[in-house]
């Protein structure tokens, strides 16, 4: 198996483990399931069953579908992720982000943006970063990457502390994936942080127009404080610190980095699974992570695991198993 697909079954998987145990206390967890977490189970507040999962890894797919579209013209791109997104959302998906409802319904490129601008400015939740690892699954690499990541987390989430978050996200994978270590990897990442002028390149882009001029504004007021706030993040979790699993961006970042350290899947992603709040997030980057840096996947959860959702053709019996190698072909 080659990385790209050992991240997205590790992605998809951690995602569907930790499904049931989203939005809940650590305690409701344990007296619920016990001290361990290791099999899919029942119990997701959305109605998952058991090897489903959720929106994290459906919007990973939507994208890769979105990119199909584009038949490798780049100018048609980030149009065909647009696209691919709404497709997913107009199936009515049980579980979708307020910000990322409220972006994709604008139906435009700028929606991130606008709705960016709609919520004040204050909006940075992990919407964007669950999804991204999508870029680097679908083969961009180097400065595209990271072009790309700018664009696609923008289409929902333009805060510049999601757009830098997943700039570093995607630099990270890119160098796991090369066998490089952790902390050598994420150097990377924040490497690529630094490199990337986000504002300028959702500018050429079009995600910004005549009536976003105060959003351009905001975003470029904040960019610095932002890189510096994502930095600080990576560090404390590359150090094991874990402010919580929040839906907030850079908690999920720090959180992720944190039980990334583990040296096997499920040591990653367990403990996400057992704190519970927004847990479904935090273990579908941990499994991206993981899966980068070519941890696998316990064999057994692999013939259950499904998207858990319904779009034409995607049935909820559609298994990951079958029709992963395909998608990323």
């Amino acid at each position: 198996m080659n990385r790209r697909l050992n991240t997205l079954f590790a992605l998809t998987a951690a995602d569907a483990l930790a499904a049931a145990t989203e939005f809940k206390t650590p305690q409701a967890i344990r007296q619920r399931y016990g001290e361990t977490f290791r099999e899919y189970q029942e119990g997701s507040v959305f109605g998952f069953a058991p090897g489903e999962a959720t929106d994290d890894s459906q919007m990973v797919a939507a994208t890769l579908l979105g990119y199909a579209r584009s038949e490798g013209q780049r100018e048609k791109e980030l149009s065909g992720v647009l696209a691919g997104l709404r497709d997913w959302l107009s199936t009515r998906p049980p579980d979708v982000g307020g910000l990322t409802r409220s972006a994709l319904g604008y139906g435009t490129l700028d929606g991130g943006v606008r709705a960016w601008q709609a919520s004040g400015y204050g909006s940075a939740g992990n919407g964007g970063l669950m999804r991204i690892a999508a870029v680097w699954l679908a083969g961009f690499s180097g400065e595209e990457l990271a072009r790309q990541s700018v664009l696609v987390t923008a289409l929902t989430h333009a805060d510049p502390r999601c757009v830098y978050a997943s700039v570093f996200f995607t630099g990270l994978l890119e160098a796991l994936s090369q066998d490089e270590p952790l902390a050598r990897a994420a150097a990377h990442g924040l490497a690529l942080l630094e490199q990337v002028d986000a504002r300028a390149v959702m500018l050429d882009a079009g995600l910004f127009e005549i009536e976003s001029r105060a959003a351009y504004a905001e975003f470029g007021e904040h960019s610095r404080s932002a890189r510096g706030q994502v930095r600080e993040r990576v560090r404390s979790g590359l150090e094991g610190h874990l402010t919580s699993q929040s839906g907030y961006v850079l908690d999920t970042l720090e959180a992720a980095l944190a039980h990334a350290r583990a040296d096997d899947w499920l040591g990653c992603i367990e403990p996400a699974a057992l704190l519970g709040d927004d847990s479904d997030t935090v273990a579908c980057v941990a499994g991206a992570i993981a899966g980068a840096r070519g941890l696998k996947v316990p064999e057994h959860l692999l013939p259950p695991l499904r998207l858990g959702h319904s779009w034409p053709g995607w049935e909820r019996e559609w298994s990951c198993v079958e029709h992963y190698p395909g998608l990323l072909a």
